[in-house]
């Protein structure tokens, strides 16, 4: 068994040697594989991919890496990129507006369902989530959903939640099935869920990465892997890190609950978080590296 940690290059973009550029071009290597699988899969083309890839060079370039002392302009970014002054103007002029209602409804319908099982309004006297109905009266659906999504309907909050088999609705009323919000795998909400995920874990990486980041503050990035496991353990493994990560993160989500903010509380709130999977690199073609 492996137990590996990604260290940090420490190199410079002015300075980077061979070794250094010529590891970071298999490490893109491998990353690009299983999101132009993706791409395919979705039908992106490589002239849509190249659109995107420009424009969040450029986007990062003009917010994140103009000197302190200078002022982002379009031949410094122009330079920085490789892209030309016209495209750099072009993307500049044609900036999308972020926003964040996208994965807004996702976040609502995390907490309601973290609150099903957690908060003691809601749950039975074993702790466990209880079955909630649509009336307006008393800790039911509607009071749970308020309390942890504000002001979206009940009715669209279930018709959500159905959608993706977290309850279950019978005349005994509304069951929930899933502490966690997994759309299916075609579903826009999934792969949603897939870009937050990879920009997660690309965030740690890159800071972890980065040559001015001290040993007191890199971020927790372990994982294991075993390249001489009997096949017949992979389905027992998977339904092991499946019920060990599950109640990991649910203890993980409930001390994070426990130290939240009131929404009246002064200054700004932290926004974090841990994640785990399960990979199988068994069946993925050779590489050249």
């Amino acid at each position: 068994m492996n137990l590996a940690r990604m260290e940090s290059l420490g190199y410079a973009s002015h300075s980077m040697d061979m070794d250094a550029h010529s590891q970071l071009d298999r490490a893109l290597r491998r990353l690009l594989r299983p999101l132009v699988r993706i791409m395919l899969r979705q039908g992106i083309s490589f002239g849509e991919f190249s659109e995107i890839a420009k424009r969040t060079y450029m986007e990062i370039a003009w917010d994140e890496f103009t000197p302190s002392d200078a002022r982002a302009s379009d031949s410094r970014v122009a330079i920085m990129t490789g892209l030309t002054r016209k495209e750099v103007k072009r993307l500049r002029e044609t900036r999308a507006q972020k926003t964040e209602t996208s994965t807004n409804h996702m976040n609502r319908a995390t907490r309601v369902l973290s609150g099903w099982f957690r908060d003691p309004d809601f749950c039975d006297e074993k702790g466990q989530p209880r079955r909630l109905n649509m009336t307006d009266d008393g800790l039911q659906f509607p009071a749970l959903v308020r309390r942890y999504s504000g002001d979206m309907p009940p009715r669209a909050m279930l018709e959500e939640l159905r959608r993706v088999n977290a309850v279950r609705v019978d005349e005994k009323g509304i069951q929930v099935l899933s502490r966690s919000f997994v759309p299916a795998g075609g579903d826009p909400d999934s792969l949603r869920m897939f870009g937050l995920a990879m920009s997660d874990l690309g965030h740690t990486i890159d800071r972890n990465l980065n040559d001015g980041t001290s040993s007191e503050e890199l971020l927790f990035q372990r994982y294991v892997s075993n390249a001489q496991l009997n096949p017949r353990m992979v389905p027992l493994f998977k339904r092991l890190l499946a019920e060990r990560g599950m109640q990991l993160l649910e203890s993980l989500d409930d001390w994070m609950s426990s130290n939240e903010q009131p929404d009246d509380a002064a200054g700004s709130s932290a926004h974090i978080g841990a994640g785990i999977y399960f990979f199988d690199r068994t069946d993925q073609p050779p590489t050249d590296d």
